[in-house]
């Protein structure tokens, strides 16, 4: 985590850490303005994870990161505002071919911080807001909830990309390892009996 801020910052009470930020500091942060960057591996996102665990072909090695940025501002309305913005990738399923997909995540929300119910329902804006918890900040879970709001239901490869679901490998011609087989025509059983059937209507055919 870095605390950033264009004037020196004081050291920010022990109650903030990396998983939660306390009602005193958010009010601290708040005045300062002051900015807090964070690096997420997607492993440590327990739902997140959990897509990328189901992704077929996820390659081995260190799991992607995200980055957040969580930037304190007074609200128009007297409540505190966070912005947050979330860069990275996350691996997901492709609900076509069943392979790995690295999806772009690029988030972008300002959310007003509320600590109950009955003050989101008397903002003008009721929907782009935050319920704390127990008065607290949980950076990991506003970071993890938002990633999975910009989520496609189905994500699929890109037009273009090799893409083909298992079912129509067969019927493509093309190889379990998803290669395609050498071109040849494409079969139609039916085309013959069709032509016969059309000589068939023509005049001086018996």
């Amino acid at each position: 985590m870095i605390l950033t801020h264009p004037e020196t910052l004081p050291i920010i009470g022990a109650a903030m850490t990396a998983r939660r930020i306390g009602s005193v500091e958010i009010e601290d942060l708040v005045a300062r303005q002051a900015r807090l960057d964070f690096r997420y591996p997607v492993a440590s996102l327990p739902r997140l994870a959990s897509l990328a665990a189901a992704a077929d072909g996820v390659a081995a090695g260190p799991s992607p990161e995200l980055e957040a940025t969580l930037a304190f501002q007074p609200g128009a309305e007297g409540y505190p505002q966070l912005h947050l913005i979330v860069g990275g990738f996350v691996p997901v399923e492709c609900q076509r071919c069943l392979k790995a997909l690295d999806w772009p995540v690029n988030v972008d929300v300002r959310l007003t911080m509320v600590r109950t119910d009955r003050e989101a329902e008397g903002l003008a804006d009721p929907f782009d807001t935050l319920l704390l918890a127990n008065d607290e900040l949980l950076p990991d879970q506003v970071v993890e909830d938002e990633v999975l709001a910009v989520l496609p239901l189905a994500p699929r490869h890109a037009e273009g990309q090799h893409c083909v679901a298992p079912a129509e490998w067969d019927a493509k011609g093309l190889s379990v390892s998803g290669g395609a087989e050498a071109a040849e025509p494409t079969r139609r059983p039916l085309a013959g009996l069709a032509a016969l059937l059309g000589r068939k209507d023509q005049p001086g055919n018996d």
